[in-house]
């Protein structure tokens, strides 16, 4: 199914486009046991179904901004209307700008992003919310998350939770091998256009994806 499509979009790889999309994927879910309890959370859909498809960057923003292995645990607490990343067991320690930092710093040369979910720095909307308290409160995203969505708002992020299909799976992949198109400086009309062949449960998100580049 994703080779069929990708070759319906255009998107098979020929000698003369022998670059792939380049995407990052939180390193825990390849394997790397960067976690803060020492672990890792593999997923095969990321580590082998679209590693075979795309060059995957592993990156981890809590080690990158200098946490060690194992660690104490984090969480995102709402401070007035502010969200911060604090220690969980020690809530002078703030990860806040770090984490903003670290998303600000990595090059725009990605086509994608693949998250642990619910991670209080990678997250992308579905990271629990504390109150100072400690109670939950809401849902929202982790602050390397929140930040390189804002940064980068035509970049397709995604968790890991939600490439638990090869729907979802062929979705994502066409929203990244669109952003690579672009970042390639090729034309967007003609990827709108051929939208309109997919089925429509890959058509309307991928439409609604493109919108963000008018």
């Amino acid at each position: 199914m994703l080779t069929e499509l990708l070759r319906e979009m255009g998107f098979e790889r020929s000698p003369g486009r022998p670059e792939r999309p380049r995407v990052a994927a939180s390193a825990c879910l390849l394997g790397q046991p960067v976690r803060y309890d020492g672990g890792h959370k593999y997923h095969a859909g990321v580590a082998n179904t679209l590693a075979a498809r795309v060059t995957l960057v592993p990156l981890c923003p809590e080690t990158a901004i200098g946490l060690p292995v194992p660690r104490p645990p984090i969480q995102v607490v709402l401070v007035g209307e502010a969200q911060r990343v604090r220690g969980l067991a020690t809530p002078n320690d703030d990860f806040s700008d770090a984490l903003a930092e670290y998303a600000d710093s990595l090059a725009p040369a990605l086509d994608g992003m693949v998250l642990k979910s619910r991670s209080p720095s990678c997250g992308f909307g579905t990271t629990p919310l504390h109150n100072e308290s400690g109670a939950e409160v809401g849902v929202t995203s982790g602050a390397f998350a929140a930040r390189l969505h804002a940064r980068l708002p035509a970049l397709p992020l995604c968790n890991d939770s939600d490439l638990d299909g090869e729907g979802a799976l062929a979705s994502f992949l066409l929203q990244v091998h669109c952003h690579h198109h672009w970042r390639q400086g090729r034309s967007l009309a003609d990827l709108r256009q051929r939208t309109q062949h997919l089925a429509r449960d890959l058509r309307q998100p991928l439409q609604r994806y493109l919108q963000r580049f008018s």
